[in-house]
């Protein structure tokens, strides 16, 4: 299914919740948005919308290496000698061309993670911390292993618990995992758009429904 799709079925959960809720206004757009990320979330073991949508682009890093590349290819050729020059013409020669080939999005994926990991160590917001634990295991998952599993729900829940907690907005554990819960039965075989399922149970068994 795609993620338009996933997206849509999460905000609906969400609003299922303010309404079941009886939530104001704010509470209810605020628990349709969470919902919509939320239905997004297991996706992060892929490249797909909400990973393109937290992740600093590959684009930067490559030009950033690409920069380092040009300078010390002239600060070799400027100030060096003999094998240090061959040395620093070589390393500069793979700060241009290598990080083209081995970063990817799944690397930008890590290295968000750990930026909201830092970000959350420093604000002491353990929801934070989890979120980015979440990020950064992803980022190694192959796409439906863990995310699309029980323990992945799980797990997502007790993000949503320590985020309702910190956050104070009723209706967020409900709405996170009813909207996570739901891309995963939208992935399931037994609908005829999908021609894999879902492993709910790894990695005790690798069934698919």
């Amino acid at each position: 299914m795609k993620g338009s799709a996933h997206l849509a079925i999460g905000g609906a959960a969400g609003l299922v919740t303010a309404l079941y809720l009886q939530t104001d206004p704010l509470s209810t757009v605020s628990l349709i948005s969470l919902g919509a990320v939320a239905g997004l979330a297991p996706d992060l073991d892929v490249n797909g919308k909400l990973s393109n949508r937290i992740t600093i682009s590959k684009k930067w890093l490559i030009l950033f290496f690409a920069l380092c590349g040009v300078l010390l290819i002239g600060y070799s050729y400027l100030h060096l000698a003999g094998f240090m020059k061959s040395a620093g013409f070589l390393i500069g020669v793979c700060l241009l061309l290598l990080p083209r080939l081995f970063i990817k999005q799944r690397t930008m994926l890590f290295l968000t993670g750990a930026i909201i990991a830092y970000v959350g160590w420093q604000a002491d917001i353990y929801w934070v911390m989890l979120l980015s634990g979440f990020i950064i295991v992803s980022s190694f998952l192959s796409h439906r292993s863990l995310t699309h599993s029980i323990i992945g729900v799980i797990f997502f829940g007790y993000i949503a618990w320590h985020f309702e907690q910190s956050v104070g907005l009723e209706g967020s554990f409900l709405a996170a995992v009813l909207a996570y819960a739901s891309h995963l039965v939208a992935d399931m075989k037994m609908w005829s758009f999908n021609k894999k399922g879902v492993k709910w149970f790894q990695p005790i068994f690798n069934k698919e429904f």
